[in-house]
């Protein structure tokens, strides 16, 4: 579901960057709009693509990795 909120304020009440350009004495209306939300598979594949460590493509693979950690190889 997509959000979005509204709100009209006094240009006075913007912080000092976003005043430029406006007339102080016209309100002016804030836009908030929320992205939309991910499933849990989403979530999770933007998480493991986020990983920085090698992704194991096998069985043959782990088990190789485990015991070079085992014997005081690198991670």
């Amino acid at each position: 579901m997509n959000a979005e909120i509204r709100k009209i304020v006094s240009v006075r009440d913007l912080p000092e960057p976003l005043r430029h350009g406006f007339d102080p004495l016209v309100p002016v209306e804030l836009v908030q709009r929320s992205a939309p939300a991910l499933s849990a598979s989403q979530r999770l594949r933007a998480r493991m693509a986020k990983l920085d460590f090698k992704r194991i493509g096998s069985s043959v693979e782990a088990v190789a990795r485990v015991r070079r950690i085992r014997d005081g190889g690198p991670l």
